[in-house]
C-alpha cells in the first residue's frame, strides 16, 4: 500500500510562502503531531507516540554523559514545546554541544515525519494550517531557533527510510510498539540449540519496550530488528502491543495532546509464581504480563513466603519440586497464615499423578496445571480461579453482613 502522498503536498507547498507557524496533523481517534516552521523552514515537530519516552531514549542516545539533575523539568512545564525549551536550555548552559543539540532536533523532526508516513499509509489524517504573527510568542518554547531546515532535506531522507519500509512489506509494523512472545513454547522449538539467543530474546521482547527503542539497546537500526522478527511476527509467535508513555507530569499549553495527562493508576491483580527454573518464570512472565496482570517470579523457594507475605498477591502458581523446600511445604505454611486461607494457589507439576493430586488438596491447593507450559491453559487456569475467588469474597461478605444484623 502506497503513502498518500498529502503530507509532502502539504510540505512542498509551504516553500517559497515564508510561513510561519504550525500544521496540525491529526488521526481519526484524536491523536495528533505538530509540525514548526519559521520562514517555511522546519525548527521541530513533536506529539505523536510517547513524546517523553522519545525525549529520554534521544537524551540516552545522544547526551549519554548528561546528569538528569541537571534538566530543570518544572521551568519547562510553562512552555508548549517543553522538550524544545529544555534544548534550548541545556545549549545556552553549556551543557551539551550544538552538535548535539541539531542531533536531537533533525532525529526528533525525522522520527515524526516517519510516523505521519506511516499514519498516511493506515488512514486518512486531516492537516491544520495555524499561522503566527511575526514569531513564536515566549510560551511556545520556540522564542530561540535552534536550526532552520529546509523542507526538501527532510523530506529526502524520511522517503528513503519510508520506501525501504514499504519495500521490505514492513508496512503492518509499527516501530512504537513493543514485541511481545505470544507463544513461548512454539519460539523456544525455532530456537533448539541456540539457547543464549533464546533467553534474551525473553528478557527484551516482554511488551515493555518499542522497537525503536529496543534498536538502540541492541545497536541496531530499527529497518533491521524488525526485519530479522518479521517472520516471527507472521507465524503468531511474536506480537506488537501498543504501550503507554512514560507518566511526565507536564501542562501544555494551547494543545491537547493525551499522552500527557496523567492518569490514575487502576489496580491490577498481581500474580506470583514460585518455580526454582528461570524458564518456566520468564514464560509465566509473557503471558501473565501480555493478558494484562502485574507479575512476580521467585526462583528461590526459601524466599517465596516472605515475598507472598509482603505483596499480597492475588493468585499464586507454585512448582511442586523444588531443592530444599517444596510445594507441599510452601503451600502448607501459606494456608496457615489466615489472610491467605482463600488465595487461590495452583500447583505446577511434570508429574500429573493421583497421589500428587490429592496431597495438593490436602495441604490446601486451588488447582493443579501440567507441565510444559501451555499459554491458553494459563489463561484458563487465572481468569477461573479469580472469578471464583471474587465469588468467595462476595459470598463472605454477605454471610459477615448477615451476621452483623443477626447479632443486633
Amino acid at each position: 500500500m502506497i503513502s498518500s502522498g498529502v503530507l509532502k503536498e502539504k510540505l512542498q507547498s509551504l516553500q517559497g510562502k515564508k510561513f510561519t507557524g504550525r500544521i496540525d496533523i491529526k488521526k481519526p481517534n484524536g491523536e495528533e503531531w505538530r509540525l514548526y516552521f519559521c520562514l517555511s523552514r522546519l525548527i521541530w515537530a513533536d506529539g505523536g507516540y510517547h513524546p517523553y519516552r522519545a525525549w529520554e531514549r534521544l537524551l540516552a542516545k545522544y547526551c549519554s554523559n548528561l546528569d538528569p539533575h541537571l534538566i530543570d523539568i518544572n521551568k519547562a512545564k510553562e512552555f508548549e514545546c517543553w522538550n524544545y525549551y529544555l534544548i534550548v536550555s541545556l545549549l545556552q548552559r553549556f551543557l551539551i554541544t550544538k552538535e548535539q543539540a541539531l542531533l536531537l532536533v533533525n532525529e526528533r523532526i525525522k522520527q515524526i515525519l516517519f510516523d505521519i508516513y506511516q499514519g498516511e499509509n493506515q488512514q486518512k489524517l486531516t492537516y491544520d494550517l495555524v499561522n503566527v504573527e511575526d514569531n513564536f510568542p515566549e510560551e511556545s518554547g520556540l522564542k530561540n531557533s535552534i536550526t532552520l531546515l529546509k523542507i526538501e532535506t527532510v523530506l529526502e531522507e524520511v522517503e528513503c527510510q519510508w520506501q525501504q519500509w514499504e519495500n521490505l512489506g514492513l508496512t503492518s509494523w509499527n516501530p512504537n510498539f513493543a514485541p511481545i512472545i505470544k507463544n513461548p513454547v512454539l519460539l523456544q522449538q525455532k530456537f533448539r540449540g541456540k539457547e543464549n539467543t533464546y533467553r534474551k530474546l525473553i528478557s527484551l521482547l516482554n511488551g515493555k519496550y518499542p522497537l525503536i527503542e529496543l534498536a538502540d539497546t541492541l545497536n541496531l537500526t530499527v529497518l533491521k530488528i524488525t526485519v530479522w522478527l518479521k517472520p516471527y511476527f507472521q507465524q503468531g509467535l511474536i506480537a506488537l502491543i501498543e504501550i503507554k508513555d512514560k507518566p511526565l507530569d507536564i501542562t501544555l499549553i494551547g494543545v491537547t495532546n493525551q499522552n500527557y495527562k496523567l492518569t490514575k493508576t487502576t489496580h491490577q491483580q498481581l500474580i506470583i509464581c514460585v518455580d526454582d527454573s528461570l524458564q518456566i518464570c520468564q514464560i509465566m512472565q509473557h503471558i501473565v504480563c501480555e493478558a494484562g496482570y502485574q507479575y512476580i517470579g521467585i526462583q528461590d523457594p526459601l524466599k517465596a513466603l516472605p515475598q507472598i507475605l509482603k505483596k499480597k498477591p492475588d493468585l499464586i502458581f507454585l512448582d511442586l519440586v523444588m531443592p530444599i523446600v517444596n510445594g507441599y511445604e510452601i503451600c502448607s505454611q501459606i494456608r496457615r497464615v489466615s489472610g491467605f486461607k482463600d488465595t487461590p494457589i495452583i500447583i505446577l507439576t511434570s508429574n500429573d499423578g493421583m497421589i500428587d493430586r490429592v496431597r495438593s488438596k490436602i495441604v490446601g491447593a486451588s488447582g493443579f496445571l501440567g507441565k510444559p507450559i501451555d499459554q491458553e491453559k494459563v489463561l484458563a487456569k487465572i481468569k477461573s480461579s479469580l472469578r471464583s475467588n471474587k465469588s468467595l469474597k462476595s459470598h463472605n461478605s454477605s454471610v459477615f453482613e448477615l451476621s452483623s444484623d443477626t447479632d443486633t
